[in-house]
């Protein structure tokens, strides 16, 4: 059965039921639906707004419309409920009413034991944390998977300032709300500490998150290895010399101005001095090998690799980025 003939035959009552995925949510018109039934988490105000339109149209045959959550759309239910409310949004005030003023020709009939349970969701919001929450959810229901750290960023939802202060760090996050799968929730255990104290370190210039980046890009296998200033040297060299602005912003002091590619004993001991001496946290530096002095399980190793690449990407993008913008 095509589109078209589901569409004719539910209206024609010759079928109870039409399951849909991302289908029929705007530009379907069925006047008599009376029951919608929600099997997914629709966290979007506008996408919930077309879907629940779909039963809202006044039909002869049907006085209500029944609409049934069976996954936790309730979550935000008071959010959702204000789409009824016909009042302007200063009117309604930052404290929004549990239950909302509909016109006098519309009633609105909630149970009071909903009601107080509507109360009691209310008191217990994070606003900061809900709209980080929202906004993830938003993400991955518009593209259909879980974002990187960076994609996350590049996509112009909350800052880091907001996820540190709020989780300490995205991988925090994604635990809080409980977006990893069991054995992540064991590898973010595990790294936490670690993972938080990346995300925190200080960033006057690159260097630390570069450096970092190299001992990555030798692979999950490899990163736990120590590093030599000279072995990081070109790697260090090359990418701040590569964009004209990274080299602008961190790399073009009088006394490093002219320097090239053949100068890697100086870009050697420019890492040694700053920022191998400068880690400190979970890293050494003997003055010939650096170290990160990290000691995890072999079943989170993978894990904690993918997401410490993670947030030294997101780090890199967003400190050019601020430097940039304060130009």
């Amino acid at each position: 059965m095509n589109r078209k003939e589901a569409i004719k035959q539910i209206s024609e009552a010759k079928i109870d039921i039409i399951f849909t995925v991302d289908l029929f949510n705007e530009g379907t018109d069925i006047p008599s639906l009376d029951t919608l039934l929600f099997v997914r988490p629709t966290e979007s105000l506008t996408i919930f707004t077309q879907q629940i339109g779909r039963g809202l149209r006044l039909h002869e045959a049907k006085e209500h419309c029944v609409v049934i959550d069976l996954i936790g759309n309730y979550r935000n239910a008071d959010l959702k409920l204000s789409l009824f409310d016909t009042r302007a949004e200063e009117t309604r005030g930052k404290s929004r009413d549990v239950v909302p003023q509909v016109p006098a020709s519309c009633l609105i009939d909630i149970d009071v034991r909903a009601i107080d349970l509507l109360e009691e969701f209310k008191k217990k919001q994070q606003p900061r944390k809900q709209k980080i929450l929202s906004d993830y959810l938003r993400f991955k229901e518009e593209f259909g998977y879980r974002p990187s750290y960076l994609e996350f960023h590049r996509h112009g939802y909350e800052n880091s300032r907001a996820i540190r202060q709020e989780f300490k760090s995205y991988v925090g996050f994604l635990y809080w709300a409980d977006e990893l799968s069991n054995k992540e929730q064991q590898a973010f255990k595990d790294g936490e500490a670690w993972l938080i104290e990346v995300e925190k370190t200080s960033m006057s210039k690159s260097y630390k998150m570069v450096v970092l980046q190299y001992i990555l890009k030798r692979g999950a296998s490899e990163w736990l290895k120590p590093v030599t200033p000279a072995e990081v040297a070109p790697y260090f060299f090359t990418y701040l010399t590569e964009k004209e602005y990274r080299r602008r912003i961190d790399f073009n002091d009088k006394d490093k101005r002219n320097w090239t590619e053949d100068d890697v004993t100086k870009v050697a001991k420019l890492i040694a001095r700053m920022p191998m001496t400068k880690f400190g946290g979970s890293t050494s530096f003997d003055g010939e090998l650096f170290k990160l002095d990290l000691d995890f399980d072999d079943d989170n190793q993978d894990d904690i690799y993918k997401w410490t690449q993670e947030i030294c990407e997101y780090r890199l993008e967003s400190y050019f980025e601020k430097k940039e913008e304060r130009r």
